[in-house]
């Protein structure tokens, strides 16, 4: 009902000072942009059109993705002559990262931390794929592509945002810290915020807080940065690198596969080289040499 002339309130209402009537709008404006602030950065909305839309992987790019051939692993081994590899390094920490697995043992941890927007992400994410699909499924990745403004754009990856997975061997932890593509005009959006022990890994191993990703092997190994320069994979699609790495003598295949060689030694160093089917595979066997990997026990 809107205020007449004849209503006894608009008078008093009329009487009140206008530096109080504009004080209370300056108090609403606070409130409601506090209010778009805590929805901007409420993790809730995850998996929310507000955030970003989710795009699921095909099962048949996952599968290939995941089964790359062992003479092709064997072939490989971790020769990469158009890019060079940089294996993980021995944190020299006695400390092992586990966390229990289907609430009975407790397994080594490997934790991936990432930004869809980054381009070394975006290229790390198949080598750490690649090897952790030897020891375990993934039921759900998310296709992405990096920035299309930041340098190496739009590299074709995966999100681990709202990825599944599952082995006997470890336990995966992931942090997609933020979206590909500024949503909002204010930024990329914030996807996942790490707790406290993920948030005490990045502390102790990431210089940069700005650099993604951080490859984190239960505390004994660990890769800030991608393994190969992004440039590989310049200009092909998930599709195309996927089937890429049926060829042992593709630059893609070498880079993709020698840095999946030298991320499975490490993995296997911390599951006492279980499986054994994986861990003694030659091309792992190779990466383990190279990386001086000592023996178990």
């Amino acid at each position: 009902m809107s205020l007449s002339a004849e209503d006894p309130v608009a008078p008093a209402m009329r009487q009140i000072p206008r530096r109080y009537v504009a004080l209370g709008l300056i108090v609403v404006a606070i409130i409601l942009l506090s209010a778009l602030v805590l929805i901007r950065n409420d993790t809730s909305l995850v998996g929310s059109a507000q955030v970003e839309t989710f795009n699921p992987a095909p099962g048949t790019l996952l599968s290939t993705v995941g089964q790359v051939p062992r003479s092709v692993i064997d072939a490989v081994r971790v020769t990469s002559p158009s890019d060079p590899v940089t294996p993980p390094k021995a944190t020299g920490n006695p400390s092992l990262w586990q966390a229990p697995t289907h609430g009975v043992e407790a397994v080594p941890v490997v934790f991936f931390y990432g930004a869809e927007f980054a381009p070394y992400a975006a290229a790390e994410r198949w080598p750490v794929i690649v090897a952790l699909s030897r020891f375990g499924t993934f039921g759900q990745l998310g296709l992405m592509q990096s920035s299309a403004t930041v340098a190496f754009p739009n590299v074709s990856s995966f999100t681990f945002w709202h990825a599944t997975y599952s082995s006997p061997w470890l336990s995966l932890r992931t942090v997609e810290r933020y979206s590909a593509q500024d949503l909002t005009g204010g930024g990329y959006t914030s996807l996942q915020v790490p707790d406290a022990r993920e948030a005490a890994s990045v502390a102790a191993y990431d210089t940069s807080p700005a650099t993604f990703p951080l490859l984190d092997i239960a505390n004994h190994y660990v890769l800030v940065g991608s393994s190969f320069a992004p440039s590989v994979l310049d200009g092909l699609t998930q599709a195309e690198i996927a089937a890429d790495l049926s060829l042992p003598t593709s630059p893609v295949t070498q880079a993709v596969v020698a840095a999946a060689n030298q991320i499975t030694a490490s993995i296997c160093s911390v599951t006492g080289q279980r499986p054994e089917s994986v861990c003694t595979a030659h091309g792992v066997v190779a990466a383990d040499q190279e990386m001086a990997i000592p023996p178990p026990g």
